[in-house]
Formats: structure tokens, sequence, C-alpha cells
């Protein structure tokens, strides 16, 4: 999720280390974001568990107090420290407390083809929301072409929400998990009684909302809450057992019409990413064959000195694969400024297909950028460019 990894970079998966105190990091973000998420649908009867923090990335002294609250309220070891158990009551199943097999969510890349308990627990958040239409069914493992398309039309829901740096493609990479840790607060786990947690908060608002619960919202699987599943799962024609597993989750999810909420609102904790300064159209060439659209876009402006740049761009929609312009070109690749960036002198491989390409430079010699002139061409294996097919300039005023 871009809004993390430049916010609150170095990327570290949730739940993929203990957090004692001082570390940064978006699983730290992500700890915190979803404390104060949690807090803004309960009400314990148990006492407080404090109140929102502030979401800096920094396993801060706010932060281990949090940790400390949800520790007690929890009734885990109370020592401020974020490890298995901790992550756990937030419904995330780590080291000895993996689920459905593993391995444990976030720790690889999936995509079609990918089988095993992370695909389960991907499969299981989706599903309780209006992507239980999509899958079609409870979880089960396998990330086949029905969860593919459930996936995409999450990350499409989340860019629609403001949301960027998440590819319009069905695969779940780094951004992909932070989105949906933050955006689909349960199906970690299965859920029974004694099993306490941010995940119980969310099911039990879920079944408030549709009539079968009417107690107070605090994140305990007790007895009205195991009884207010049971009465769900009866109505809904499944095994009534009071458990929350696979089949509760789709069940839940096919009431629930919504699509991935909006971005949670974090503050940047460094200087604010300049504006964007230069957006252009690159224009298909006469070489260009079912070509849509590109566009190229900069924040440009000072990152590590006076004479450095940042630079993003963005082309979208090459729809043509590369092999149409010739059975030796396996990729595309782009020029930007000839020399002004010398990364970028040579055409580099990228996706092809209809998708949306991001990539972000930094240069700390080549000054202000004043002015971007873009090529894309089709790329063989061994980095030899075919003629281009997109082109296209424009100036980019300094931003300070």
């Amino acid at each position: 999720m871009a809004l993390f990894e430049t916010t609150f970079p170095p990327y570290h998966p949730f739940g993929s280390r203990t957090l004692t105190g001082g570390e940064r990091g978006t699983d730290v973000a992500v700890l915190q974001t979803v404390y104060n998420q949690s807090l803004g649908v309960m009400n314990p009867p148990q006492g407080p568990l404090g109140t929102p923090i502030p979401v800096t990335g920094v396993y801060d002294t706010a932060t281990v107090r949090a940790v400390r609250n949800v520790e007690s309220y929890f009734a885990l070891t109370v020592d401020g420290i974020a490890g298995p158990s901790v992550y756990f009551a937030f419904g995330q199943g780590v080291g000895p407390h993996v689920t459905y097999g593993g391995p444990a969510f976030g720790s690889r890349r999936l995509s079609q083809g990918a089988s095993g308990g992370d695909v389960t627990v991907l499969q299981n958040r989706l599903n309780l929301y209006r992507y239980a239409t999509i899958l079609g069914a409870p979880a089960d493992g396998a990330f086949g072409p029905k969860t593919a398309a459930a996936v995409l039309q999450f990350k499409l829901d989340a860019i629609a929400n403001g949301q960027i740096g998440l590819a319009d493609n069905s695969t779940v990479g780094d951004g992909a998990f932070d989105a949906l840790w933050i955006y689909t607060y349960a199906g970690g786990r299965g859920l029974f009684s004694g099993r306490n947690g941010f995940d119980v908060v969310f099911v039990q608002y879920l079944l408030r909302a549709y009539g079968f619960y009417t107690g107070p919202i605090h994140g305990y699987y007790d007895s009205p809450t195991q009884a207010a599943v049971t009465s769900f799962q009866r109505a809904s024609g499944i095994t009534a057992d009071g458990t929350t597993g696979q089949a509760t989750y789709h069940q839940l999810g096919l009431r629930n019409p919504v699509a991935a909420p909006s971005p949670y609102p974090v503050p940047p904790i460094t200087p604010a990413t300049p504006q964007v300064d230069c957006c252009f159209t690159l224009a298909a060439t006469a070489s260009a064959t079912a070509l849509a659209r590109g566009v190229f876009f900069t924040h440009n402006g000072p990152v590590s000195g006076p004479s450095s740049a940042s630079v993003q761009w963005m082309l979208s929609a090459l729809l043509a694969p590369p092999g149409s312009y010739g059975s030796q070109y396996t990729g595309y690749g782009y020029t930007l400024n000839g020399a002004s960036f010398t990364a970028l002198t040579q055409c580099t491989a990228l996706p092809s297909g209809d998708a949306v390409w991001t990539a972000a430079f930094e240069s700390a010699s080549a000054g202000p950028l004043t002015q971007a002139a873009v090529t894309v061409a089709p790329l063989t294996a061994g980095g030899v460019p075919g003629s281009v097919v997109l082109s296209g300039s424009g100036s980019c005023p300094f931003t300070v």
C-alpha cells in the first residue's frame, strides 16, 4: 500500500516481527490503525482500552501503552510487547498461532494457482464484504479464477476510494496485504467461545447490524455472541454450531454490500510529498497497435538536497502484448530524459497486458526536473528495444 510504504517505511508484514520499542515500519502503522479503528466501534464493559493513538509507524511510548491496554483487556501477559499472542488478538495468526495450516498470511506473495492456509485467510477476509458474491463459496484455500476476480475487484474498489499504489491486477503483494489488514477486519482465524479479539468486534458489529445480536460490542466471544452466531447460522441454512468459520464468514458477507472502505486518514510524519507538478499524455506513434493511452506524471521536489529530485510516473493500459510487435519481444521498456537519470538510460522490462504500471526514482545530482520526455517500446529479453510505440514530453515546474 503506497500510502503506508512511502509514509512509514520500511515494509514489514504485519505480525512478522516482535515489537518491543523503537521499531519503525508499516507493521507498526497497521497495528496503530487497526487499534484506532476498533476503538471507534467498541463499547467495552470491563474498563477502557484507552484512546486513539497517533499513527506514526513508530513503536513509541503511546503504542506500547496501547498494547499494554490490549493485553490487559484480553487477559494476555501485560508487557507492552507485540508478539504472537498480541497479533492473534488482532486476528493475525503467526508463530505458534498460525492458522489453517499456514503459511502465515502476508508471508509470501499470492496469485492464481497458490494454495494454503494464507489463501484461506485471504478468501475469508474478502468473503466478509461484497466480494462474497464473486467468490461464490466459503474459503477453500485454493487461489482460482474466482479468487483472482475478487482480489482484482477489491483493489479496484480501494483505488476508486483514493488508495494509491495498488496495481489493477489479481496479485496480492505488499501493498495489497496492508490494505487487507486495515480494510478487512476479520477472517484470519476461526472464532469460538473464549477466543477474543478485534476480529470478534467486527463479527459482533455485523451481527448487530443484521438484527441477531443486541449486546455490547466488546470483542469477547461470550455466550450471547455464540448464541447470536448460532441464530444467524440457522437463518442462513448452514450448520448451526455457534462457531464462526469459513461458511459463516461467507454468509455474513453475502448480506454485506460494502466495498473496500476509504483509506484511513494517516497523517504524514515526514515532509509532505511534493504535489504533482508535471502531467501529460503519451501519444501512440505510427508503430503502435491496440494502444489505448499512456500518462506520465512527476512529484518533483527536493529529496536529499536542493539539487535532488523525486520522480514518479504511471503508464496506463498498454493493451497489445509485446509479442504482437515480433516474437523476439517479451516485455516493454521506457526511457526518461536520456541521460538525465543515469539509471533510466536503458529500457527496463515492464509487465505486459492491460495494467497500470508505477515506478518511483530519485536522483541526488540531476537537479530539479524541469522537462520530461518519455518513450516506450517493446523490449527483448536481452534489453533491445523495438520501435517506439508511445512518446510524450512536458514541462515540470519545480516545487520546493
